[in-house]
């Protein structure tokens, strides 16, 4: 089982977040944890993974890691969190209810994983969620374009041969 860590603040509590993510959300050693291996809120200082992250030097960070993200796919040297994709859900939910259910799923599945895989802190996972169901939603709504036009271009085409037939 993947262990997966949350913490509070304040009052909301934040996560799932990997041991990476978690290392760089803005927890103090007394910001209460908890991971799906333990069975009770503790305070961060007490986590043994977490140990490392504050008896370092006085006002050194932790160095972060060279993780990749976003469309541009560069280097993450300071740690800083790009801006969240956006996710395309109402294009895709919109894609689903009007023309093409099949297209409109797959772009939903992938528009509801954006926010998740951003909190995460896979970014570069989280930007390619985003562009899958962009893609899809996008597909879905040229598909039903052609299907109206089609539909369209057979009524007339079955009506104007009716007319003809009457004659």
């Amino acid at each position: 089982m993947k262990k997966e860590y949350f913490y509070l603040n304040g009052e909301t509590k934040v996560g799932p977040l990997s041991l990476d993510a978690l290392k760089f959300a803005p927890i103090t050693p007394t910001t209460l944890v908890w991971t799906n291996t333990i069975p009770d809120w503790v305070e961060a200082q007490t986590l043994p993974e977490l140990e490392g992250l504050f008896n370092s030097p006085a006002g050194s960070p932790p160095s972060p890691p060279q993780a990749s993200y976003g469309a541009g796919n560069y280097a993450n040297p300071a740690g800083v969190r790009p801006p969240m994709p956006e996710n395309y859900l109402v294009w895709a939910i919109l894609t689903t209810v009007l023309c093409c259910l099949p297209l409109g799923i797959v772009s939903i599945v992938n528009a509801t994983k954006v926010s998740t895989l951003y909190l995460q802190g896979d970014y570069t996972a989280a930007q390619k969620a985003s562009d899958n169901a962009k893609k899809w939603a996008l597909w879905g709504a040229i598909l039903g374009v052609v299907i109206g036009l089609l539909y369209i271009i057979f009524i007339v085409v079955f009506g104007v041969l009716g007319g003809l037939a009457e004659l």
